[in-house]
């Protein structure tokens, strides 16, 4: 993709799995107008969802070795990822935000997908792990 500032307008698809500790599978999808950024050499995903009416902002930062999710919005969260380590991320709804640890099993970033499998922690505990696959496909202007 060629440096553009303002971005190329892209359809987003959103499939989340997420396995609580002792719970059945719960599985999520979304679809979204997204805008597809490249800046200083970087690309990010930018896009809004609805959550019961609130909006919530993500961009997610596209990197092989070394991605990064952000929200904000009614929901504020900050998940990093790299393959095989431990690292601090952050996860806050109304005045309440906790701190967590996201351990990245899988990350692979191609030209129209990303894909991250993680286990996120909180003091000491595993919440939960998560298959996340987002696809990002040319969209309309």
């Amino acid at each position: 993709m060629e440096s553009n500032m303002e971005g190329q307008n892209v359809d987003v698809r959103l499939e989340s799995t997420i396995r609580h500790v002792g719970q059945a599978a719960d599985k999520h999808e979304l679809q979204a107008s997204g805008t597809l950024i490249e800046k200083a050499g970087k690309t990010y995903l930018r896009f809004v969802e609805d959550l019961k009416g609130q909006q919530v902002r993500t961009t997610v930062k596209l990197e092989d070795g070394d991605a990064l999710i952000m929200r904000s919005g009614a929901v504020q969260m900050r998940l990093p990822f790299s393959p095989g380590e431990m690292r601090p991320g952050t996860y806050g709804s109304g005045p309440a935000t906790f701190d967590l640890l996201v351990k990245t099993t899988k990350l692979e970033v191609g030209a129209d997908k990303f894909t991250a499998h993680y286990e996120l922690h909180a003091e000491g505990a595993m919440l939960g792990r998560h298959e996340l696959t987002i696809y990002f496909t040319e969209g309309q202007k």
